[in-house]
């Protein structure tokens, strides 16, 4: 390897890291919202359904904050795409993250939506002001937050 490589190569490391460390001190001062919660963190989690709160189990729990680590932002040309109705509306209006030692996070189911790709499969549209103000999140695999919230309130 000649000299001209290396310095290529290290330049590209050092730059590479630079991102990273400014990536990083951007979200925690507030200009780029992290979404990513952490299982230890999480104290624990609700659901509210007909106006009652559901508490998630631990497995419930889990499955939902990988789901939420994983959503997409979508923008709003995106969400116009969607077909958006009522009959499209979760029922679980809430869902509530209680937090260790941080604010809760409440998230607000929006409506399910398909997408081409994936016509007969319904991905959750939510909002939550603390990852994405004003915007829209949207699962990234569909169906599965479907069948982890109905499991997480009487019938």
């Amino acid at each position: 390897m000649n000299r001209r490589t290396t310095s290529v190569m290290v330049i590209a490391v050092l730059c590479g890291f630079s991102v990273i460390i400014l990536m990083n001190i951007a979200s925690l001062f507030g200009f780029i919202p992290s979404k990513y919660i952490a299982p230890n963190d999480v104290r624990g989690m609700a659901v509210e359904h007909n106006g009652l709160l559901y508490t998630l189990n631990f497995q419930q729990q889990n499955h939902l904050v990988e789901i939420f680590n994983r959503s997409n932002p979508i923008s709003g040309p995106d969400l116009s795409k969607r077909k958006i109705t009522p009959q499209n509306a979760p029922d679980v209006k809430k869902i509530i993250i209680y937090r260790f030692n941080a604010p809760d996070i409440e998230i607000t189911p929006v409506a399910y939506t398909s997408r081409k790709e994936t016509p007969n499969h319904a991905a959750l549209v939510f909002t939550s002001s603390e990852w994405n103000h004003g915007g829209y999140l949207e699962e990234s695999i569909p169906e599965q937050s479907n069948e982890v919230l109905l499991t997480t309130y009487d019938k």
